[in-house]
């Protein structure tokens, strides 16, 4: 009986530790300068910068009280703190992104 409670236990964290590098998201990475932006429209630009609206959701949805980083504090701070990084690396790209596609947009002229 003591062995087959081991080996429950033993798979239990097993599948924990597994759910928990699987549950680990990382955040999507845009590039700041991307090949054809100065040729983008004015219209182009807008839906452009939409999208890094949702980027950006997203990548807030992945900081604060989740499961995920519930668990992370729980059993491997690391994780945690990679997540916080990851989400503060994404949130810069994001903001240098929406930074140059700005200035493409106001040196257009493009109301």
């Amino acid at each position: 009986m003591l062995f087959s409670l081991r080996s429950r236990s033993a798979v239990l964290v097993t599948i924990a530790a597994g759910s928990l590098l699987v549950g680990c998201a990382t955040s999507e990475k845009v590039q700041v300068v991307q090949p054809g932006d100065p040729n983008l429209s004015c219209n182009a630009i807008k839906g452009e910068l939409a999208r890094l609206d949702k980027a950006q959701a997203d990548i807030d949805s992945k900081k604060g009280v989740t499961g995920t980083n519930v668990a992370a504090a729980l059993l491997w701070l690391p994780g945690l703190a990679y997540t916080y990084y990851d989400a503060g690396e994404a949130t810069r790209l994001v903001s240098d992104r929406r930074s140059a596609l700005t200035t493409i947009y106001n040196n257009k002229n493009c109301q």
